[in-house]
């Protein structure tokens, strides 16, 4: 990123996230503020406050343990075992090899390995809406390790270039409650208004089939909304200049 800002000017860079790399984007964008070296970005089926996953009970019992299984054993141990055998006593790498679901297994690997304080803290530092007190009663049930600043939106309003969040509301691995508010308006009007809200009835994770016969347009409305944002954006600062 520090590279592009040596790119000629008539050129846009607009980054674009999909799941995990949609909760990064996010936490960059809004991290970084005026210093973001992106002309716009958008993140697709990536929550704003991971911490609202926590209550996803429904995931973690039917769609999480998939889930967990390939990241564990193609990732975590297929290329970090070493690694995480020489931090981690037998007993926590053994309780890793038995987790069923997600947020489980950030307790084992992330949490743990990094020297989080708690899973809040974990979520709450890689969320772009993780510095705010969490919303829908979330912390009735689990404590709040990680600071919350008294500015209602935090490091979401310091967002500085168009961002756009598309998610599907009926998202199995991401619930709806990780968009952090059910005052979408508000989130959209907060800072300078960069912040645009795609949500969709229906769509699933990283999904959004179409037809009866999904494969033959694969990923296909995902990916032209992705393409019509950008054009969007390009069109938008050519015409100002």
């Amino acid at each position: 990123l520090a590279e592009s800002q040596s790119r000629p000017r008539r050129q846009v860079l607009v980054g674009v996230g999909y799941s995990m790399g949609a909760i990064v984007l996010s936490n960059y964008v809004a991290r970084s503020g005026e210093h973001c070296s992106l002309d716009a970005a958008i993140a697709v089926s990536g929550g704003l406050d991971m911490r609202q996953n926590l209550n996803f009970h429904r995931s973690m019992r039917l769609w999480q343990p998939m889930l967990t299984f390939g990241l564990r054993d193609d990732m975590l141990i297929a290329k970090y075992a070493r690694f995480y055998k020489q931090k981690l006593t037998r007993g926590q790498f053994l309780r890793m090899l038995r987790t069923t679901s997600v947020s489980a297994l950030d307790v084992e690997a992330i949490v743990t390995y990094n020297s989080f304080n708690d899973l809040v803290h974990y979520y709450s530092e890689m969320s772009a809406m993780g510095d705010r007190i969490a919303e829908f009663g979330l912390l009735d049930t689990y404590s709040n390790s990680s600071e919350c600043v008294a500015d209602e939106w935090g490091r979401i309003a310091n967002t500085s270039i168009p961002f756009a969040v598309l998610q599907a509301l009926d998202d199995p691995l991401v619930g709806w409650r990780t968009i952090g508010t059910d005052k979408p308006q508000e989130l959209v009007d907060s800072g300078n208004g960069n912040v645009m809200l795609f949500l969709t009835k229906a769509g699933g994770h990283v999904g959004w089939p179409l037809g009866l016969n999904p494969a033959a347009n694969s990923w296909k409305w995902m990916s032209d909304s992705v393409r019509d944002f950008a054009l969007a954006v390009d069109e938008s600062i050519r015409s100002m200049k």
